[in-house]
């Protein structure tokens, strides 16, 4: 009897430790993620992360981070995998736009050079840039219109020109080159809307061509709020 007892607590005490042993080897770590620029990213790299390793979500925290960064949490068995393995599984996940994520490991590359043709379109808000096609506003700039911009706006650009137009926006931390502060074009005048159309129309860099997602007059409804976004006392 007292032989029987004594194996059910070696049992006891080794099951305890695998499992001590299991919850040790249990670490959870936080990585800041470039190339979370569309609302199809999320999914995209959680799902294929999950598939390539043993690993699981704890959270993704896209806007109320300190850095500016979005944060992926990240829940794995630290006695099989390292951070450096997980790192180099997520720079080989595409994003459904083509593109692949990465870890982030420096600061961010905001405030870059305004290019000639950007400089040439929001000086003295004068002419349109060469090579753009003359548009005129077939709307105008109804208080309608301007509140359908709105909701737009926040549904499809706000990811990476932030909500105030700042171009600080979650995704934006994961592309080249940064998006611009939108309160440049508050009440510019008709010269510019040859450029702007052009830009929302066709897309740059990092950004989509707009022109395949959203129709003639909800462009212009974006133009339109754009326009009476003010710069931040």
């Amino acid at each position: 009897m007292k032989y029987k007892i004594t194996q059910n607590w070696l049992a006891l005490i080794s099951c305890l430790l695998i499992s001590s042993s299991s919850i040790a080897a249990a670490s959870v770590e936080v990585f800041e993620i470039e190339g979370l620029i569309s609302p199809a990213s999320p999914k995209a790299l959680t799902t294929q992360l999950v598939e390539k390793l043993d690993v699981k979500i704890v959270n993704l925290n896209l806007k109320d981070t300190d850095t500016g960064w979005p944060q992926l949490s990240i829940e794995f068995d630290s006695g099989a995998l390292s951070r450096s393995d997980i790192e180099n599984a997520i720079s080989g996940i595409e994003d459904p736009a083509g593109h692949m994520y990465k870890v982030h490991q420096g600061p961010s590359l905001t405030r870059a050079p305004y290019n000639k043709e950007e400089l040439d379109a929001m000086a003295k808000f004068g002419p349109a840039a060469p090579n753009l096609t003359d548009v005129s506003n077939p709307l105008g700039a109804s208080d309608e219109s301007v509140g359908r911009g709105l909701k737009l706006f926040k549904a499809n650009c706000s990811t990476c020109h932030g909500l105030s137009g700042n171009g600080q926006g979650p995704g934006a931390h994961g592309i080249a080159t940064f998006p611009r502060e939108l309160w440049a074009w508050n009440n510019a005048p008709a010269s510019t809307d040859a450029y702007l159309y052009w830009f929302i129309t066709n897309g740059r860099n990092e950004m989509p061509p707009w022109g395949l997602i959203l129709s003639e007059n909800e462009r212009w409804d974006v133009i339109n709020y754009i326009k009476t976004i003010e710069k931040p006392e």
